[in-house]
């Protein structure tokens, strides 16, 4: 099945946001990986992995895009911001990206910058759930091995949040909060922006010696916040 215009679009300006600095991270990584899956049939996954890894390709396929519905539009940006987001920083590259994407949508370079503010400041108290649910990941057979706190500072390097506030956080893997504390405050997130969550959490999962406590305890917050088992799974696998 075709994609639409709004599909397209929110997948080649991820792309070209994720590559506007030169370094695709890991972080933007899982999450495009996240978006394509999100978006198109299995079929068609290798032939987008390609697009995506090769910007002049991408750029070939902007200039080739119909507009989407004025509806999609501030969707479509803020899924591209997000890629920005997902190392924790937001560089003048990546803004200077978006500014062109978002000319080339309608929407002049003041408001987009208001709207980044905007997505910062939400992405912000998302981190603070991250981390806290990374550090419960990290404990879930009752202590953080070296393997389990090395993947929470690198997870806590990439969350967009303020140097003072990040070493404050480090603090989460020696003393995480309770589960049913947090399962409610991620659950009242909006689906795109619960998923997006987990996704940043799957790679600490990944790096554990062991494993099996703490990929039940990612497929269970999965279940507790809606989040299907399959879902969780494919998180996993990356």
């Amino acid at each position: 099945m075709a994609l639409s215009p709004e599909q397209e679009w929110t997948l080649v300006a991820c792309g070209l946001v994720a590559h506007a600095d030169g370094i695709l991270e890991v972080g933007e990584w899982d999450q495009v990986l996240w978006m394509i899956e999100e978006r198109i049939a299995a079929e068609d996954t290798d032939a987008w992995l390609a697009a995506l890894a090769d910007k002049a390709a991408l750029e070939a396929k902007l200039a080739a895009l119909p507009l989407p519905a004025p509806l999609f539009v501030e969707t479509i940006l803020e899924r591209a911001w997000r890629m920005a987001l997902a190392d924790g920083r937001g560089s003048e590259e990546e803004a200077t990206v978006h500014d062109a994407l978002a000319k080339r949508l309608g929407v002049d370079p003041g408001e987009a910058a208001r709207l980044r503010a905007a997505w910062l400041g939400q992405a912000k108290r998302t981190a603070e759930l991250v981390a806290a649910f990374a550090a419960l990941v990290a404990n879930a057979d009752g202590r953080a091995d070296s393997a389990e706190r090395a993947e929470f500072d690198d997870l806590l390097d990439r969350l967009p949040v303020d140097d003072a506030r990040r070493q404050a956080l480090r603090d989460l893997v020696d003393a995480p909060p309770s589960l049913d504390e947090l399962v409610g405050r991620l659950a009242a997130l909006e689906p795109e922006a619960r998923r997006s969550a987990l996704v940043s959490l799957a790679p600490l999962v990944r790096a554990t010696v062991s494993g099996d406590r703490e990929r039940e305890l990612f497929v269970q917050l999965c279940d507790r916040v809606a989040v299907g088992r399959e879902d969780a799974e494919r998180m996993l696998e990356r």
